[in-house]
């Protein structure tokens, strides 16, 4: 049975990841600077693990069936190709006017252009998996969070300029996908998703402490920009807000009764980069006050080409 509130979650989820994509976290100072980087390097950076949580979950009774999940495996790589081929006009379109160089280029061909990384991801995760799938509880738990911790550190040893001395360290960073990848990143949260029967009663009674993390995050956020670190995609207490807030949606009594479209919050995710193109082109950013006012109808559009690729998927089933 179709869970729908988990559902209105990955539509809240694909909005947060909206909102990461169009505020700046660079060249915006004061108060003005620290809330855009609160949106875009703290509050909505919660929203890719807890895409991971969710599919783990329900992948949680799936892991000694191989043939579900190479079918699993193999559709996510066809839409992933499906939707590298459509990006890469957006992709050619910026390298010829020098956004980056030619070894970035071929690294987002071959880890997935912007948002895309999150498809490849999900499917070398999918493998581990199960690869891992009969190692005890407490080893995966332990594993889980190792993978987290050893990329929360990476990254902040990268992103604060301590390795800028250290060029061999750098280059395998970038040759890795940085620590926003597979290994660290999504099989974790997946492995994660797949153990929610082993963490639901202890987050259960622990969960009054929820919005108090929320306050954690945002002084973590706003030391990292006093400091001037790069935007962050880990952060010390996501994993545990990911599996709050999941846990906390599932549990609650149903938010809406209707029929809600599973791919919605998927063609957003999918969508939303031209919507910002679009959006930008009519209207050009100026500042951080602009990009509030142009959020909503970014969604709204974002929503628009997901309907069209909707009805073109009845007829092609390759994008979704």
């Amino acid at each position: 049975m179709r869970n729908n509130n988990l559902d209105i979650l990955k539509i809240s989820m694909a909005f947060l990841v909206v909102a990461l994509h169009i505020f700046p976290v660079s060249k915006v100072e004061g108060v003005v600077g620290l809330i855009s980087y609160e949106i875009a390097s703290g509050i909505t950076r919660i929203a890719v693990p807890t895409f991971f949580l969710i599919s783990g979950f329900f992948l949680r009774h799936k892991l000694e069936d191989s043939a579900y999940l190479g079918a699993y495996m193999q559709r996510l790589l066809s839409i992933y190709l499906v939707w590298q081929l459509l990006y890469l006009p957006d992709v050619l379109h910026y390298y010829h006017l020098g956004w980056f160089n030619k070894k970035a280029l071929l690294l987002k061909m071959l880890y997935g252009y912007w948002h895309l990384w999150y498809l490849l991801a999900t499917v070398m995760a999918v493998g581990l998996l199960y690869w891992t799938r009969h190692w005890a509880v407490k080893a995966k738990f332990g594993m889980s969070f190792l993978l987290l911790a050893v990329g929360y550190a990476f990254q902040i040893v990268v992103q604060s300029g301590v390795c800028n001395a250290f060029p061999k360290v750098l280059t395998f960073y970038e040759n890795i996908g940085t620590t926003r990848n597979f290994l660290f990143f999504g099989y974790p949260m997946l492995l994660l998703g797949t153990l929610y029967e082993h963490w639901n009663t202890v987050v259960e009674k622990i969960k009054h402490l929820y919005f108090p993390l929320w306050v954690i995050l945002l002084v973590e956020v706003a030391w990292y920009f006093k400091h001037q670190v790069k935007a962050m995609d880990f952060l010390l207490v996501l994993p545990l807000l990911s599996m709050m807030t999941f846990h906390c949606v599932k549990t609650a009594p149903n938010m809406f009764q209707g029929k809600i479209n599973g791919t919605l919050s998927l063609g957003i995710y999918l969508c939303h980069p031209y919507a910002i193109r679009v959006v930008d082109a009519f209207l050009p950013e100026k500042g951080f006050y602009d990009w509030l006012l142009k959020y909503p109808l970014i969604c709204l559009l974002a929503i628009a080409f997901w309907w069209l690729v909707e009805q073109l998927n009845k007829r092609l089933p390759y994008f979704y």
